[in-house]
């Protein structure tokens, strides 16, 4: 009996040692890996770049449509896009009391801006439910988008809505046009601003905030990124509808309709 115990426990040692044995063995061969490892990193694979989206150079408005004949319309946004609310002291064209308020966000020295800024006036006299609203949106590092953007912020302070949308409309008419200093200045003085009103206010970056407010609003309420955008609210149901890009008069006609239902 006590034979048979002893045999049990020399067993029992021999079967602790094996472990032992083993465990060392592998516990060994991590620590070499683990080292190995450290030392060289296996490569990486590379990493595909993505080009970014090509946008078409235009000349005309005519050309818009090529690039838009199938583009779908717009649905309800999710509920955290949102217009932020219009104050009565921005800058709006149309009867206020209107259905439909249409937000136009964009850079000033954007192409696609200025090619398409004409036909919103036509839009605009096509459609007595709707009232038009600017809010800036310039092009992120452009400091001429900003100075731009200012510049109708200062004509604004001397001549009010009217001279506000007057002084856009001259800027709009210089198709590619980066809108230097002299040019806002020049053209400051054709609508009756006063010139050194108007480049103090500009150098002083006065009313700079009203600009970087529009953007930031574009961007954290209506998710805006892309110039000119535009946010079609119904007044009434609040169905909203967020347009981006390039866009026909024909193709945000059929949006107008769409959310006046």
């Amino acid at each position: 009996m006590m034979e048979s115990q002893e045999r049990t426990k020399v067993w029992l040692i021999v079967a602790l040692c094996l472990l032992v044995l083993l465990g060392g063995y592998f516990f060994a061969d991590w620590l070499i890996g683990r080292e190995t490892f450290r030392g060289a990193a296996p490569e990486q694979p590379a990493e595909p770049l993505i080009a970014p989206v090509a946008q078409p150079a235009l000349e005309k408005y005519e050309e818009i449509a090529q690039y838009t004949g199938d583009k779908p319309l717009p649905t309800e946004p999710s509920p955290y896009v949102f217009l932020t609310a219009v104050e009565s002291d921005e800058h709006i064209l149309g009867n206020r009391q209107s259905k439909i308020t249409v937000v136009e966000y964009a850079a000033l020295t954007s192409l696609y801006t200025q090619l398409f800024h004409p036909k919103m006036h036509e839009f605009l006299e096509k459609n007595s439910d709707a009232h038009w609203v600017f809010r800036h949106y310039p092009a992120t590092n452009n400091e001429n988008d900003y100075r731009a953007g200012l510049a109708t912020e200062c004509v604004a302070q001397q001549l009010g809505n009217d001279g506000f949308w007057s002084y856009l409309d001259l800027l709009m008419q210089q198709k590619g046009s980066t809108l230097p200093l002299e040019l806002l200045l020049s053209n400051g003085t054709k609508i009756g601003a006063d010139a050194m009103r108007l480049q103090t206010c500009i150098e002083k970056k006065e009313l700079y905030d009203y600009v970087l407010n529009d953007k930031a609003m574009a961007e954290a309420d209506s998710q805006i990124s892309v110039s000119p955008s535009f946010v079609f609210l119904n007044n009434e149901t609040q169905a909203m509808r967020v347009v981006e890009g390039l866009n026909t008069l024909e193709y945000m006609q059929a949006v107008l309709d769409d959310v006046a239902q």
